[in-house]
């Protein structure tokens, strides 16, 4: 017999081996004896936890966990039937807005602050669409009003104003003679009681 020990190549080959094949015996053992554990772990599980003392905290648990999800279910459900409500009643706003805008010849873009404001399927929470109906409304009661101004005395008086100012800016752009076009300048800004001092240098710069 070789009295020469076993080389460290020859050890490794052997011990890998041998755990391979004790492994895959006790893998074989162990799976003929799964079902029966398993039926003993969940005989045992009472008294386990007893043995540990943590019976009552388990099923404190449980039930804080059931009251719980239960409440979040309520919450959900109420979260959802008061979104549907907002969504119903900002839809209808929106709609009776729309039928007046065309009644009413309202100014409206598609985007921007003069848009109708529309419902949001993206949005969950935190909703400010009521600040964007009052904001939309109070712009077109802003331009409604000032139409309805316009047709007053103090609105004509500002309609006659800003034709005047038409008028004499065309007639620094026409063909007459210099000092003609300041005399009707002057004379045009007095008809809105505006009082215009031209420098003789203009004069000179307007006939030159």
């Amino acid at each position: 017999m070789s009295t020469k020990q076993i080389s460290k190549d020859n050890k490794e080959y052997w011990e890998n081996k041998l755990n391979t094949k004790y492994n895959t015996k006790i893998k074989a053992i162990e799976s003929m004896h799964l079902a029966e554990i398993r039926e003993n772990t969940e005989k045992n599980f009472g008294s386990f936890t007893k043995m540990l003392r943590v019976e009552t905290d388990l099923k404190a648990v449980e039930k804080a966990e059931k009251d719980f999800n239960t409440f979040f279910e309520s919450i959900d459900k109420l979260l959802t039937t008061k979104r549907t409500t907002l969504r119903d009643a900002s839809q209808k706003l929106e709609t009776k807005l729309r039928d007046w805008s065309t009644n009413r010849e309202w100014d409206i873009d598609s985007y921007g602050s003069d848009s109708i404001p529309s419902w949001n399927y993206d949005n969950k929470n935190d909703y400010s669409i009521s600040s964007d109906f009052t904001k939309f409304l109070e712009s077109k009661c802003h331009e409604e009003t000032k139409k309805a101004f316009y047709k007053t005395k103090k609105g004509e008086e500002l309609h006659e104003i800003a034709k005047d100012q038409e008028e004499a800016i065309d007639l620094l752009h026409s063909d007459m003679i210099g000092t003609e076009i300041l005399k009707h300048i002057s004379t045009i800004a007095k008809r809105s009681k505006i009082a215009i001092s031209i420098p003789q240098s203009d004069v000179k710069q307007l006939t030159s």
